[in-house]
C-alpha cells in the first residue's frame, strides 16, 4: 500500500487510477487545534479548486475555433464545451473529494484536540468551518455530478457519496437525491451555529457566508421560503453592496478582489477552462440585455477589436479572469431574496429589493425602479437581473439552467458553433449531469450517470 501523509489523497473505498494513494492516517495526525487550523487555512484545497465543468458548458460565453483549440486537454474542456455525451469532469470529482477527506479529519478530531495556545471557543469555530466546507463540497458535487433537485422524484434519483469520515475502507455507496441535499443542509445549518459572526478577511467561513450557502441550497431545491429566511438572515448580519459610480470603468480590472460584497473568496482552478477573457467572447444575447445607463456595461465588459466583448467584471484575483471567481457575495443573497419573494407572492418587497441592488449598479441619479404589481412580470424581471449581475460567476448559471429548465417560463435551448457544426443542449438533457469518473465506478461498483 502506498503511503502518504493525513491531509493527502482521498480514495473512495478502494484506489481508483486518478487517486491511487491511500493515507495511512497514524503517520501524522493533528493533535492540537493550530494543526486542525492550518488544515483548514491550506487555502489551495479550501478556497481555490472549485468545480469548473458546469462553467465551461454555461451559455454565458462562447469560444471561436482559435480559443477554443487552445482549451486545455486535462480538463477535458473541449467536449465539455461542446456538450459531448463522453465529457468527464474528473478533476472536479477529485478535487472536491479532497477537499472532503481533509475536512473529515478536522472532524474527527476536533473534538480531542489539544487547545495549544488556542480556546474553546477557537474549537467552535474549527469545526463550523470544517462541517461549512463539506456541505459547500456537497453541494458543489451536487451541481455536476447528480441530477437537477426534483422534490417529487428526489427519493428515487441518486445523489453523490456521502463520505462523513476519513476512514477510506468505508465502503462508497450513491445514496438518493433527498439524502445528498438533507446531508448538506444538515452540515451548513450546524455550521451557522458554531461559526463567527465575523471574520478579519473572506477566506475563513463566517455565520453569513453560512446563511448565503443555505439560502442557495434551497433555492435549488425550490424550498423558497427557507431560501428567503437564511437570506434575510445573511443580510441581517452583512448587507454591503459597492456603488459602481465608485469604480474606474478605465481599469483593466474594475472591480477589486476582496471586495466589500464579498462573504466568502473561493475561485475555480486556474487553467480548468476557456474562461480566459483574451479567448472567451461574452454571448451576445446576454450582452444585449444591458440598457446604456447600466454601469455594468462599462465595467463588466470591454470591446474586443473584433467587435465581441470580453468581461471585466470578474470578483476574483486575475484581470484576465483566467480563475474566475465562485465565492458568496451579497449580489447574489440579493438576488435570491428578491427571486424568494417574487415567488412567494410579495412582489412589492421583491422588487424593492432588487431595486436595493440595482440603485448601485446605474449611473448616478439615473436609475428608474421597477415598479409592477404583475407577480409574474415580476418574476421575469428579477430572473433576467440575475442573468445580467451573476454574469460569469462561476458556479451559478450552470445550476441556474438546470433548475429553469424546470419552468416551461425560463427553460431554455442552448446551442453553440464549432468547426461547421451546431451543438445542441435541450432542456432537462442528460447531459447537465456529468459522468462520474470511470475509475470510480469501475472500483467500487456504484451506478453510473444516465446517457
Amino acid at each position: 500500500m502506498t503511503v502518504c501523509l493525513v491531509t493527502g489523497i482521498l480514495t473512495l473505498g478502494a484506489c481508483a487510477e486518478y487517486l491511487d494513494v491511500k493515507p495511512i492516517r497514524s503517520l501524522a495526525i493533528p493533535n492540537t487545534l493550530r494543526d486542525l487550523q492550518a488544515i483548514l487555512d491550506n487555502e489551495t484545497r479550501r478556497n481555490t479548486l472549485y468545480p469548473y465543468a458546469g462553467d465551461v458548458a454555461a451559455d454565458y460565453y462562447y469560444l471561436d475555433e482559435a480559443g477554443f483549440n487552445q482549451l486545455n486537454d486535462a480538463f477535458d474542456a473541449r467536449n465539455i464545451y461542446l456538450w459531448k455525451s463522453d465529457a468527464v469532469a474528473d478533476r472536479d470529482w477529485s478535487n472536491m473529494y479532497l477537499n472532503i477527506f481533509d475536512v473529515n479529519v478536522v472532524l474527527e478530531e476536533v473534538d480531542d484536540a489539544q487547545l495549544n495556545g488556542l480556546t474553546e471557543l477557537d474549537r467552535r469555530h474549527i469545526k463550523g468551518a470544517a462541517l461549512f466546507f463539506r456541505g459547500l463540497a456537497f453541494y458543489h458535487l451536487a451541481q455536476i455530478f447528480a441530477p437537477p433537485f426534483d422534490e417529487a422524484g428526489a427519493e428515487k434519483l441518486l445523489g453523490v457519496p456521502l463520505r462523513l469520515s476519513p476512514n477510506i475502507e468505508t465502503p462508497t455507496t450513491r445514496p438518493s437525491l433527498a439524502e445528498t441535499y438533507n446531508q448538506i443542509l444538515h452540515d451548513l445549518t450546524e455550521a451557522v451555529a458554531l461559526l463567527p459572526t465575523s471574520t478579519p478577511v473572506p477566506v475563513r467561513p463566517n455565520k453569513a457566508a453560512a446563511h448565503a450557502a443555505l439560502a442557495k441550497a434551497y433555492l435549488i431545491m425550490g424550498n423558497y421560503q427557507n431560501s428567503l429566511e437564511h437570506a434575510n438572515a445573511c443580510l441581517d448580519l452583512y448587507s454591503e453592496l459597492i456603488d459602481f459610480n465608485d469604480l474606474d470603468p478605465a481599469a483593466a480590472k474594475p472591480v477589486p478582489a476582496l471586495n466589500k460584497e464579498v462573504l466568502l473568496h473561493l475561485q475555480m482552478p486556474n487553467g480548468g477552462g476557456g474562461f480566459n477573457n483574451t479567448r472567451a467572447k461574452v454571448s451576445p444575447a446576454l450582452h444585449a440585455l444591458y440598457t446604456a445607463d447600466d454601469l455594468r456595461t462599462e465595467i463588466f465588459y470591454k470591446e474586443n477589436a473584433d467587435g465581441s466583448y470580453r468581461f471585466t467584471g470578474d470578483y476574483g484575483t486575475s484581470a484576465t479572469v483566467t480563475a474566475p471567481f465562485c465565492g458568496l457575495a451579497t449580489n447574489e443573497v440579493y438576488l435570491i431574496k428578491a427571486e424568494c419573494l417574487a415567488r412567494l407572492g410579495e412582489t412589492g418587497l421583491a422588487l424593492e429589493t432588487l431595486n436595493t441592488l440595482l440603485k448601485n449598479r446605474w449611473k448616478a441619479g439615473l436609475f428608474n425602479p421597477y415598479d409592477t404589481d404583475d407577480a409574474e412580470e415580476a418574476l421575469k424581471v428579477i430572473i433576467t437581473e440575475r442573468e445580467k449581475e451573476l454574469a460569469l460567476r462561476g458556479g451559478v448559471r450552470w445550476s441556474d439552467l438546470r433548475r429553469l429548465n424546470k419552468d416551461s417560463r425560463f427553460k431554455r435551448t442552448v446551442t453553440r458553433e464549432m468547426g461547421g457544426t451546431t451543438y445542441t443542449l435541450q432542456p432537462e438533457d442528460s447531459r447537465y449531469t456529468f459522468l462520474i469518473p470511470a475509475s470510480v465506478v469501475q472500483e467500487t461498483g456504484i451506478p453510473q450517470n444516465e446517457r
